[in-house]
């Protein structure tokens, strides 16, 4: 009875011993994770930063900020950006100069709106692009390199513009045609032989002045690649500034000769007397001798009008007077040849109908020439 209490005592003696006793394995277990979760949620967080933080990078490095930036300069209208990262300027002849180019380049940007795309031939190390309007017009190509003055995390690239490629055309020209003896200029400047475009054509009219005389040919110019529509002027033979009309039909400046010279007057009075003296010769109002004075000697055209049998055969008639004598045109080909169109009207009383005289109107164009000092007539245009 006495052993069997002891044994029950000594096992609520044991009972209470081990409910005392700390689980250390199970606290080290229970810490280890929380560490490790919180280790884990750490690292997520660095690697989600880590993550953003490479994405944004790789994507602020890739090129084509670089072409948007490239393409705000064009939305800006910026020509000097344009024309100072142009890796070849266009050429210009020597009757322009740049600032005509960047005009011209102002002028296609002028009202705008650019996009760009990236070319065919673009790549990954060296990408390249057009820049385009919105309408789909290409008005220029631009490559990019890689910025090595920049340095971007994770190796990344930088990029910066290499060379812009913008596309002028020089569509302008002048074709001019202006008497060989005057200088004609494109934008002040004189232009020589080297413009010719062909040689000189020798004048039609010269059949009217020979022998005495030589009518300057014509000479045609053209002068090609302008920016820009020319200013043509010219200076005649005695290097005065003259006329110069544009066709736009044809495209083409035409210098006239000049209609006006010093001694006008005086020969205008001498061509009307000669007309009136040839109108009178042709109705047999003046003598056969009448019109050798206005002719040099030996002249063809003196002889011409001297075989002209009409003259025999003219309607009697009276009194004959000149009236409404008029310089209708004057042409300066030069100091010794001026031609002009002369308009006389001969008042003839005829020996029937009305007591009124006739009319009898004469336009004769006449190529006066000069020889030893004193005008006389060269030829005339029937």
């Amino acid at each position: 009875m006495k052993s069997s209490g002891n044994k029950n005592d000594k096992a609520n003696s044991n009972g209470k011993k081990e409910k005392g006793k700390i689980n250390f394995f199970l606290v080290f277990l229970i810490c280890w994770l929380i560490v490790v979760t919180g280790f884990i949620a750490w690292f997520l967080l660095r690697f989600n930063d880590f993550a953003a933080n490479y994405e944004a990078q790789y994507q602020d490095s890739l090129p084509y900020h670089t072409a948007e930036a490239v393409t705000a300069r064009f939305n800006d209208h910026d020509v000097d950006y344009i024309w100072n990262n142009m890796s070849s300027k266009p050429s210009v002849t020597e009757f322009e100069d740049d600032s005509v180019v960047k005009d011209y380049i102002a002028s296609l940007l002028e009202g705008k709106s650019f996009i760009y795309t990236e070319t065919d031939t673009s790549r990954e190390d060296e990408p390249e692009y057009y820049v385009k309007t919105e309408e789909g017009l290409l008005v220029a190509r631009f490559e990019l390199e890689e910025d090595k003055s920049v340095n971007l995390p994770f190796g990344f690239k930088a990029w910066k513009g290499e060379s812009l490629e913008f596309y002028t055309a020089a569509s302008f020209s002048a074709n001019i045609s202006a008497p060989e003896t005057y200088t004609v200029f494109v934008n002040g400047v004189a232009l020589n032989d080297s413009y010719l475009n062909g040689e000189v054509t020798p004048s039609e009219l010269n059949q009217y002045v020979d022998p005495y005389a030589v009518i300057p040919g014509t000479a045609n110019y053209l002068v090609k690649g302008l920016y820009k529509k020319p200013v043509v002027t010219a200076k005649d033979y005695l290097g005065n500034y003259c006329s110069c009309i544009y066709d736009e039909k044809s495209d083409t400046y035409t210098v006239g000769f000049i209609k006006d010279f010093e001694g006008k007057d005086e020969l205008s009075e001498y061509a009307i007397n000669f007309t009136s003296t040839f109108a009178n010769y042709i109705s047999q109002d003046a003598g056969a001798n009448a019109l050798d004075k206005y002719f040099p000697s030996g002249s063809q055209a003196l002889s011409y009008i001297k075989r002209n049998s009409s003259r025999e055969l003219y309607t009697k008639h009276g009194t004959v007077t000149i009236h409404n004598e008029e310089i209708r045109d004057c042409i300066v080909f030069s100091d010794d040849v001026v031609y002009m169109e002369i308009y006389v009207e001969q008042w003839m009383q005829m020996y029937w109908g009305s007591s009124e005289p006739e009319v009898i109107p004469t336009d004769a164009h006449v190529y006066f020439v000069k020889i030893n000092d004193k005008w006389v007539v060269g030829g005339i245009q029937y």
